[in-house]
């Protein structure tokens, strides 16, 4: 009962409220709370249609909390692992402790209707794109006209629970050592087919159960945005700006790739900076952490390599964010590409001739991502496109592009260009 109730309150804030799910959760939500929140979430426009079917009048305004509950309710009866009449009592139950006990007979009547006649329910919405593809259609056909022939693919991994991804700080061990530490504690283990530091895990554990992790054996980290660190480069004594760098992944990991490099990581965000100071600390690396506006930064000198991985709309991404499905708006892909190209401008007076810029995003859209660096790279006559010559991802005119994947990395953009140097 406790579990819909949690649930309840975080559907709320994301659905209701337009908050993110990441920080509503606290130590008295229970981890069926988070599954059922979760898995709410990435089922939303399908758990949405059924609803529809079952239900005459929309439960909206005052009685969204009912809506809410059948949700939590419909996603139990599909997914959870226990008898159908376990989920029903329980959503019942929750009633009274969501203050809509008149609801009570409503959402016992709506379940079970439901586990009745699932199988008519479910070929009734079969036929919807949103249903089908558990996306908002703005998001379908943006898909649709960027990947015509990968939607349903992108929209499988998106929807399902992202894999476990490690990476290993190799100023400590090899892959090869570590993958057999992991085996000497039967954690099931393979090594990633791009990124040389990476290892997936076939089944998420925490992290708490990981070896040597407190020591900085190993961080979590996906294996597209490992691949950041080797498109940058850097030589010894370089000085280099992660000019996005919260959470920090990729600060680690470019120090932990090129240890004699004297490191910048910038972000506008004073608190998201301090998490990369703390895993910093946790892996024994050093970085000179700035709390500032990219676009209004002024280091005293300028930087021989520049990682930009810039604000995006995420959508490489939902499968460990499934809230963006419902945050995010069309409207905001074309102010999310203006930023962009902003911040590459500012970065790019950053940059010393001769240098080198990579620019990286989380989104599978090409107006964030081929269509802003073909703006930059117009507008910028000292801007020189570096090709990417890889097996991963898919080869664009401006760079590569990786699409989620179900078994393995998310999806990333990548795009490298060189300053040119004038006579």
């Amino acid at each position: 009962m406790q579990e819909y109730q949690s649930a309840v309150k975080v559907l709320n804030a994301v659905i209701t409220e337009g908050k993110s799910m990441e920080g509503l959760f606290n130590s008295a939500d229970s981890a069926l709370s988070k599954q059922i929140s979760y898995g709410v979430i990435r089922d939303y426009y399908h758990l949405n249609a059924l609803i529809a079917q079952l239900v005459k009048k929309p439960l909206v305004g005052k009685n969204i909390n009912v809506h809410l509950l059948l949700l939590a309710g419909i996603y139990s009866v599909n997914q959870l692992n226990r008898p159908v009449h376990a989920s029903v009592n329980a959503a019942v139950s929750a009633t009274a402790g969501l203050k809509i006990a008149w609801a009570k007979g409503l959402v016992n009547g709506v379940l079970r209707q439901y586990s009745r006649s699932q199988q008519a329910i479910e070929a009734a919405v079969a036929d919807d794109e949103q249903t089908r593809f558990n996306h908002p259609q703005w998001l379908i056909n943006r898909i649709s006209k960027a990947w015509p022939d990968q939607l349903g693919r992108i929209t499988s991994a998106n929807n399902a629970r992202p894999p476990m991804t490690l990476r290993v700080n190799q100023q400590r061990l090899t892959r090869r050592d570590y993958l057999a530490l992991l085996a000497d504690q039967n954690i099931s283990a393979r090594p990633a087919p791009y990124a040389p530091s990476a290892i997936y895990l076939d089944a998420p554990i925490s992290v708490s159960q990981l070896p040597e992790f407190e020591r900085g054996y190993a961080s979590v980290q996906d294996e597209a945005s490992q691949l950041a660190a080797d498109l940058l480069a850097p030589d010894r004594g370089m000085r280099v700006l992660d000019a996005c760098a919260a959470p920090g992944g990729k600060t680690s990991h470019l120090l932990e790739s090129f240890p004699d490099i004297s490191l910048t990581a910038l972000d506008v965000d004073a608190h998201r900076l301090a998490s990369v100071e703390q895993n910093l600390k946790r892996l024994g690396l050093r970085a000179q952490c700035v709390a500032f506006d990219l676009r209004e930064f002024r280091p005293e000198a300028r930087y021989h390599r520049i990682l930009l991985d810039a604000p995006c709309s995420a959508t490489g991404i939902i499968r460990r964010h499934p809230d963006i499905k419902l945050l995010r708006r069309n409207s905001d892909i074309a102010k999310l590409a203006a930023t962009q190209l902003e911040l590459l401008s500012a970065a790019w007076a950053l940059l010393e001739p001769g240098g080198i810029l990579v620019y990286s995003t989380c989104s599978i859209l090409p107006t964030e991502n081929e269509d802003v660096m073909s703006q930059f790279c117009t507008a910028t006559s000292d801007a020189v496109l570096m090709p990417i010559d890889a097996e991963w991802g898919h080869r664009q005119t401006l760079g590569r592009q990786l699409l989620p994947d179900l078994q393995s990395h998310d999806g990333f953009y990548y795009a490298r260009v060189a300053k040119a140097i004038r006579p």
